[in-house]
């Protein structure tokens, strides 16, 4: 009998364990360089975790070994020693920097936008008291005084300037530091939405002009990040601040 034919018995009569019994029964097939990165068929260290339940059946197989984090990458040196792929650390690093650097771009893309919501208030205001628009003045704050102010206030409140380790603070301290940020958020919002309304319907048209862009712009903010429900709040409080006072909506 032949090694094929006596494949094809004992997978016969052992119907619930692998075929794989040599190197020789590994399917070899090209990688997958398309867009999908993750492995189609189950991996070595699998295929060999899943050999050694087999031989060895009440023996625990260690899963976590399988995780690819916990895999430590070596290679043989010239003088036929293990020694640590110094190459595989860095990239890992370089993949650990790169995860740290996003929220500095979301902050980045964040202050953008809102530099752009004062750019677009302050031209409002101007236009509105008709006053002759020189767009020159109002780009230079917008670059130089807004979008700085803006990125230092929203890296200041992402944490980004202070950073915390999560590891090192506990997890109800964490719930706090966001429970507090979000109070935080919830008076800032409400405390600028009345401002507001009280300057744009009090005061002259040279502090309408020079306050009301960067007051409207914190208040866009904070309900930003204030969340749905949130908003809800951030905006309760400026409409009964306004139907207190008489101020007409329209």
């Amino acid at each position: 009998m032949s090694r094929r034919q006596r494949r094809a018995k004992d997978s016969s009569s052992h119907p619930s364990q692998t075929s794989i019994h040599t190197a020789d029964d590994i399917p070899l097939v090209r990688p997958d360089v398309g867009r999908s990165k993750a492995p189609k068929g189950k991996t070595l260290l699998e295929i060999a975790a899943q050999r050694q339940a087999q031989l060895n059946p009440g023996q625990r197989v260690d899963t976590d070994a399988l995780d690819p984090e916990n895999v430590v990458q070596f290679k043989i040196g010239e003088d036929g020693q293990l020694t640590r792929d110094s190459d595989a650390s860095s990239s890992e690093s370089q993949t650990v920097d790169a995860a740290m650097e996003t929220p500095w771009l979301d902050a980045i893309l964040l202050a953008m936008s809102l530099s752009a919501i004062h750019f677009t208030l302050e031209t409002l205001t101007v236009h509105q008291y008709a006053q002759e628009l020189h767009f020159p003045p109002i780009i230079r704050r917008t670059l130089f005084v807004a979008f700085p102010t803006l990125t230092l206030m929203i890296a200041l409140f992402h944490g980004l300037l202070l950073p915390i380790s999560a590891q090192k603070v506990p997890g109800p301290v964490r719930l706090w530091i966001l429970a507090l940020r979000q109070l935080a958020y919830l008076v800032v919002a409400n405390v600028a939405g009345c401002y507001l309304i009280q300057l744009t319907n009090d005061k002259g048209y040279y502090a309408v002009m020079k306050n009301a862009p960067s007051i409207g712009t914190i208040w866009v903010w904070t309900v930003l990040e204030l969340g749905l429900l949130g908003a809800l709040a951030g905006v309760i409080g400026p409409g009964l601040y306004a139907w207190k006072n008489g101020y007409g909506i329209f």
